[in-house]
């Protein structure tokens, strides 16, 4: 008896069969690997990487995306692939790639990250795509460049981008110029044969970004945002992927697309936190972006008003170019920026030191002369936050351990679960009155309308915002960050108060945070308005309002993280969970452990924060994700693991 041939799937002449390497769609981090599945010859001709597969895992059936494509002996039983659900491939080798860098950087599966890369199927769009002809967009002409003329390294910027090149820069804008700059942008590497991806934080920004391409531009330009279909979505991802489609224009999830020969990604405000996955991997449009440029070699550039850390740091580091205007054509085309202080609250007497001092009146009745007002602040609703009249600890809801706010009726209400409270007692000293803590935006509207009675005033926010364009007019507009409506030729004058409010938080985003918040706001100001800033800023801050220089003030905050050891000078990891859980995990990764400390009053879970160099890095995040998989595969609560918290930084 031949021996070989006694045991099992080693018999001489087993013949070779074609295998697939299938990402299922199941996240289990010790299933995190190509699965070996069978292809039918049945289904031979349809089987390729990228293509979404039905098969089965455990008895149960799951979709998955073929990762590779093989011939071999097999040794063991290998089950077959069920169907094949696409018709065309979905993924792309390159955004596989990517996606398996930002899982291993973010100690999570492949299938989580894809989830969130590759929208959903939709049959009768794919069926519809597949029949109609393929029709690809000419390549337009070179753009004039006259947007970009008076700025020193613009010219090559266009001049690379036209010539299919890949610069890397940190863009500060200025209102006045953005639009017509980026047109250029995206208008030098469109010349190129090349595809852009121009990402937002928000849908009305996106859609505001597609009208000005589509209007300017001789070629299709698509959106993708949060009010788009499933079936627009699958459009536009098969519509780039096949080089139909060479700009699209979308909020965080585009960073993803698989656009054919992509020559150029562009980051509109890349410190907004809405660029940001709300699950797993919790990854940010940046991080995307910056994985795609060194797997795919296109271009990148960050373009914002104000200039965020993370941003900085790729300049400080020489990976990035940082492109500023010169002073004088800032002080030709922004508002002159003046920042009260403590001279300022003297010379006004005890009026000085109140939320609306004398100043900002004052501004406010000389600049409507001119036209609109925009008074910014900082919370929305009409009292905001309250707190103990006794102790001044903040009110919070005994239910939910939520912010108390108060509406105009003097009704409260829990800011997050938005239960009412009526007998409220503080656990602090017991006391049982309150006090408004930070003033909303409805209650400074009426503050407002009665200091300066006779003129209009509008309060936007994000319950209530107001779209449309405001006429240049006698007007006051109270907004939240965000909800600022444009105005006709600019506004006449730009207030914003309660400085303190977001920039002296003692988060390390704090600052970061209230310059893009302000440099928002200012932009929205004809060159030469007056902008005054009011509640407290801290000198440096100032400077850097008044000059129009967001750039330094960020190498500042950079500087203060290297000192202090802090991201992205290292890399922090935050695991939560069952106390000793967390406390083996941290002691199993490495890394200096920073401390640990409770997440809730009611549940036993802890957090442990863990520094790590950047050499440990890889060798860390490989021991998570193995500590990972070993509670999976004995069905144990996974923890929650954050590399880079974006709550902290």
């Amino acid at each position: 008896m031949d021996m070989q041939g006694a045991f099992e799937g080693f018999e001489e002449d087993s013949a070779p069969i074609r295998v697939a390497g299938v990402i299922v769609d199941a996240d289990l981090a010790h299933l995190d690997r190509p699965l070996d599945y069978e292809i039918p010859d049945e289904l031979a001709d349809r089987v390729e990487v990228g293509v979404l597969v039905r098969v089965r895992l455990a008895g149960r059936r799951m979709s998955g995306w073929v990762l590779s494509v093989r011939i071999e002996h097999p040794i063991h039983r290998v089950n077959p692939i069920e169907a094949v659900v696409s018709a065309l491939p979905l993924v792309t080798p390159e955004i596989f790639a990517a996606a398996r860098r930002i899982s291993d950087a973010n100690v999570a599966t492949l299938s989580q990250t894809l989830s969130v890369a590759v929208p959903a199927r939709h049959a009768s769009t794919e069926k519809a795509f597949l029949e109609e002809p393929a029709v690809h967009p000419p390549t337009p002409s070179a753009p004039s460049g006259l947007a970009w003329a008076d700025h020193p390294a613009g010219p090559a910027l266009l001049r690379r981008l036209g010539e299919g090149d890949a610069p890397r820069a940190v863009w500060t804008a200025l209102g006045p110029t953005r639009d017509q700059r980026l047109i250029e942008m995206v208008w030098a590497c469109a010349s190129s044969g090349k595809g852009v991806l121009l990402i937002a934080p928000t849908a009305a920004q996106a859609e505001a970004f597609w009208q000005i391409l589509s209007e300017a531009l001789s070629i299709p330009v698509g959106l993708v945002d949060t009010d788009s279909s499933p079936a627009q979505r699958y459009r536009c991802h098969l519509e780039a992927m096949t080089g139909r489609l060479r700009v699209l224009v979308g909020t965080r999830s585009t960073a993803w697309t698989p656009m054919k020969d992509l020559g150029l990604i562009i980051i509109w405000d890349d410190g907004d936190d809405r660029l940001r996955e709300r699950r797993a991997p919790r990854c940010d449009a940046l991080d995307v972006a910056i994985t795609r440029v060194l797997i795919e070699g296109c271009a990148l550039v960050l373009a914002s008003y104000s200039r965020s850390v993370k941003a900085q740091s790729l300049v400080s580091s020489s990976w990035a170019v940082s492109l500023t205007d010169d002073l004088p054509i800032r002080r030709s085309l922004c508002p002159t920026v003046r920042v009260l202080d403590d001279i300022d609250a003297a010379a006004a007497g005890d009026a000085g030191t109140s939320r609306i001092p004398p100043q900002v009146t004052r501004t406010i009745r000389e600049s409507l002369e001119n036209g609109p007002v925009l008074v910014h602040v900082a919370s929305a609703g009409y009292v905001a936050v309250v707190s103990c009249q006794r102790c001044r600890a903040i009110a919070r809801c005994p239910s939910c351990q939520g912010p108390l706010q108060m509406n105009a009726d003097g009704q409260v209400a829990c800011a997050w679960c938005s239960k009412p409270v009526n007998d409220w007692r503080c656990r602090s000293c017991s006391g049982t009155r309150l006090r408004n803590a930070r003033i909303g935006s409805e209650r400074t509207g009426e503050e407002i309308a009665r200091a300066i009675p006779g003129a209009p005033v509008l309060v936007s926010s994000s319950t209530h915002q107001i779209t449309r364009e405001i006429p240049n007019s006698k007007k006051i507009v109270v907004a939240t960050a965000g909800a600022e409506p444009r105005a006709e030729g600019g506004y006449a004058g730009i207030i914003i108060l309660d400085a303190r409010a977001i920039a002296g938080r003692a988060e390390l985003w704090a600052p970061e945070e209230a310059l893009r918040r302000w440099f928002n706001a200012l932009s929205l100001a004809r060159a030469g308005a007056p902008a005054l800033i009011a509640g407290g800023v801290e000198p440096t801050m100032a400077q850097a309002m008044i000059r129009f220089d967001p750039a330094d003030y960020a190498q500042r905050l950079l500087d203060e993280r290297v000192a202090l050891g802090f991201f992205p000078a290292k890399t922090l990891i935050a695991i939560d969970g069952e106390p000793r859980d967390v406390t083996a995990a941290a002691q199993a990764a490495g890394g200096e452990l920073i401390g640990t400390l409770p997440l809730s009053d009611t549940e036993p879970t802890v957090r442990a924060l863990v520094r790590v160099e950047r050499e440990e890095r890889t060798q860390v995040l490989l021991s998570l994700a193995s500590l990972q998989a070993h509670r999976s595969s004995r069905k144990l609560e996974p923890l929650r693991i954050s590399v880079n918290p974006p709550e902290l930084f």
